[in-house]
């Protein structure tokens, strides 16, 4: 494998730990959204990802000598991103314009302490891939001296 393809790799991880924050802050923005253009509470959202995996005879024909046609993946990708099937919860608020008949008003299934445990991972793995970078790019520098002397 490359030096570039590690870079196609970890960049490929970045990209999916961000948009995974922003879907989480989105979340915790429409925390208290009650009604949306649907008509319903605001849905959580929760991100899927999938790795990409190395294919094992391009890199086999690489380390042969052989020119590989397509370029070789691997990291993670986002596939979709899926909404929660969880209850709303309710709460008994008769003066709000959003209640029901009872009285009682449908909140979103967005539960904030969850979404921050959420932040903090995908903070914690958009962390781990930016030291990745760095060791990739000390490799490069390093590979660039030694091609000097």
């Amino acid at each position: 494998m490359s030096v570039f393809s590690s870079l196609d790799i970890v960049g490929s991880a970045l990209t999916a730990e961000r948009f995974r924050s922003d879907v989480v802050l989105q979340n915790m923005a429409n925390a208290e959204t009650t009604k949306t253009a649907n008509g319903d509470p605001y849905r959580r959202q929760q991100v899927v990802m999938q790795a990409i995996p190395l294919s094992f005879e391009q890199e086999l024909k690489k380390a042969g000598g052989e020119t590989v046609g397509q370029k070789t993946s691997g990291g993670v990708k986002v596939t979709k991103v899926v909404e929660s099937n969880r209850e709303f919860t309710k709460r008994y608020e008769p003066d709000n314009p959003d209640a029901d008949a009872d009285g009682y008003v449908s909140y979103p299934n967005v539960d904030k302490t969850e979404e921050m445990i959420d932040l903090m991972a995908a903070s914690n793995a958009y962390e781990a891939n930016l030291t990745a970078l760095s060791v990739v790019k000390a490799m490069i520098n390093k590979t660039l001296e030694m091609g000097n002397k």
